[in-house]
């Protein structure tokens, strides 16, 4: 999920962690500990009483494993540059009540197995998270994609940094106060227009300081002996900076429920000869029943059986450790497969299938994660009374519910 930095607990979080990742300037007692150590989550969540939505005794001693090795694809020929600067963008209303330019998703490490070198297009939405996804995966493309164009701009700030930025730590300074000068020209001088110079100097100042308490927070995530996030992990920033210097990044504005957006991530994947191997959702399916629209925009894309859903859920669902969200991988012909009955309107009721069914509780891993495809028999099927559900009540910033609207369309 994409979440804004204006809640107080994250606030209180962001600043904690902060503190933490200063501390050693200041005391000994605070340095990190042996590589010996006990099993040990550092995550934002995991400083408010390692709140788990589910759990059964103590958390999983879950160790990330290592990336693969494996080098990032060639930088695309000028020819292939022009196909993907041609991908397309929609115009969407921009959102009147909060803007998501950060994530409270934590423990994207617990996907690395199922995700590892399946390559091809990674299409998702929402922040920074989807570079440390699509580093484990080792997409030859990775394509954001979101209906705030705050974030769209704060991806391609991000570009280029991170292309200006041979690690991590200097990408981060560019957020520092002590930088601002510096990262204005920059942003100044790679710009195509003055009018587009104008917009990511206003968004980089917009959310400056923010962003420099979550990209922190980004860094410092730890489980076991490692930062499995593409901030801490030099090997994941490095494949992420070689594929945006190859021109395999980009970010677009759209919509899962549009017309534009995704169908020309489609075509641009097909003029490449690329599959669509990973569609990163994060929690946006709980905002909206499944339309027609994006019933179609997936089936569109190429993909073949390797090619999954990437969903964060809730409801009940083993959460990681120093997490609040399940992640969910659901093989998307399964995925299209069960949408297209009559039963499944919304991911609650796609959902329900896998939290339930005896053959579904298996794929539930306690670490936090799980598969879906089609062993997971179709037990909503033909329920009218799920068919006619009401609507999913959209989630406010603060949690409470308000009706479905346009931001729920649009997400």
């Amino acid at each position: 999920m994409r979440t804004h930095i204006s809640s107080p607990r994250l606030v209180h979080t962001a600043l904690l962690s902060l503190a933490l990742g200063l501390a050693p300037l200041v005391s000994p007692a605070f340095a990190a500990p042996p590589a010996q150590s006990a099993f040990v989550v550092t995550a934002p969540w995991a400083l408010e009483g390692n709140y788990r939505p589910q759990s059964e005794g103590p958390p999983p001693k879950w160790q990330p494993p290592a990336l693969s090795q494996a080098a990032p694809p060639a930088p695309l020929s000028d020819a292939e540059r022009k196909l993907v600067l041609a991908t397309q963008s929609e115009k969407l209303p921009e959102p009147t009540w909060a803007r998501f330019v950060m994530s409270n998703e934590w423990r994207h490490d617990v996907v690395f197995p199922k995700l590892s070198q399946l390559g091809g297009v990674y299409v998702g939405v929402a922040t920074d998270q989807n570079y440390t996804m699509a580093a484990a995966a080792r997409a030859q493309l990775i394509v954001t994609m979101d209906y705030d164009s705050d974030v769209v701009y704060t991806h391609r700030i991000y570009h280029h940094f991170i292309s200006a930025s041979p690690t991590a730590d200097e990408l981060r300074s560019y957020y520092q106060e002590a930088n601002v000068g510096k990262a204005t020209a920059l942003l100044q001088s790679v710009a195509h227009s003055p009018q587009e110079a104008a917009q990511l100097v206003k968004i980089y100042q917009r959310y400056r300081q923010r962003l420099a308490m979550y990209l922190h927070q980004v860094a410092h995530v730890r489980v076991g002996d490692r930062h499995p996030t593409w901030l801490g992990d030099p090997a994941a920033y490095s494949y992420i900076r070689a594929m945006v210097q190859g021109g395999r990044v980009m970010a677009v504005q759209g919509d899962l429920n549009g017309t534009v957006a995704l169908r020309s991530i489609g075509d641009t994947a097909r003029a490449l000869g690329l599959p669509v191997r990973v569609v990163y959702t994060s929690n946006a399916e709980g905002f909206f029943r499944y339309t027609q629209a994006f019933k179609d925009n997936l089936s569109s894309l190429p993909h073949d059986e390797k090619t999954v859903v990437l969903r964060t859920y809730k409801r009940g669902m083993y959460a990681p450790e120093g997490d609040l969200w399940h992640y969910n991988l659901h093989k998307m012909d399964d995925f299209l497969s069960r949408i297209a009955t009559p039963g499944y309107p919304t991911v609650a009721a796609v959902m329900t299938d896998i939290r339930t069914s005896p053959v579904g509780r298996k794929q539930v891993e306690t670490i936090g994660v799980s598969y879906y495809d089609e062993r997971i028999p179709k037990t909503q099927q033909g329920s009218a009374k799920t068919a006619t559900a009401k609507p999913v009540p959209a989630q406010t910033p603060s949690g409470t519910e308000k009706s479905s609207g346009p931001l729920a369309v649009r997400m």
